[in-house]
């Protein structure tokens, strides 16, 4: 399959195709690098009896302001309002974790995707006109 591949495609697709591959390893390993981590002050505060009236609040009732450095439940109020989002337990956490890392990671791949497809489309526009252009002067030269 590889050969039959690579036999069909010409240099500046060849060339395309390893950009692209390194490109997309790239990709992967910036997926891979953002995705969220646990944060322990968070799962401290989730466990903690004090913070249980902000795991208790509704998604209408995030607040907007920051809460100041030091008071209780820091790193869970900081989480809510930056991100607007109410969690309740550690298993909600991994859930969100784990949607927001994969949200990033599609967001990734589309742009890789697109950059890489508008390279192709550009180069394959710009092969015709040029095999174009080139037709018309030989025509003329005749």
């Amino acid at each position: 399959m590889a050969d039959w591949l690579m036999k069909k495609l010409n240099t500046a697709q060849r060339f395309w195709m390893l950009g692209a591959l390194a490109m997309l390893a790239t990709t992967l390993a910036i997926i891979f690098m953002q995705w969220p981590l646990r944060d322990p002050a968070v799962m401290a505060d989730l466990q903690a009896p004090e913070c249980s009236q902000w795991r208790e609040l509704g998604p209408e009732r995030v607040y907007d302001a920051y809460p100041m450095t030091g008071d209780a439940c820091f790193a869970l109020r900081t989480l809510m309002v930056r991100d607007r989002v109410v969690l309740s337990s550690v298993s909600d956490y991994d859930e969100y974790r784990k949607t927001t890392g994969i949200k990033r990671g599609a967001q990734f791949l589309l742009i890789w995707a697109l950059i890489f497809g508008g390279i192709y489309v550009f180069a394959w526009v710009t092969t015709r006109i040029v095999a174009k252009v080139t037709e018309l002067r030989t025509r003329k030269s005749e």
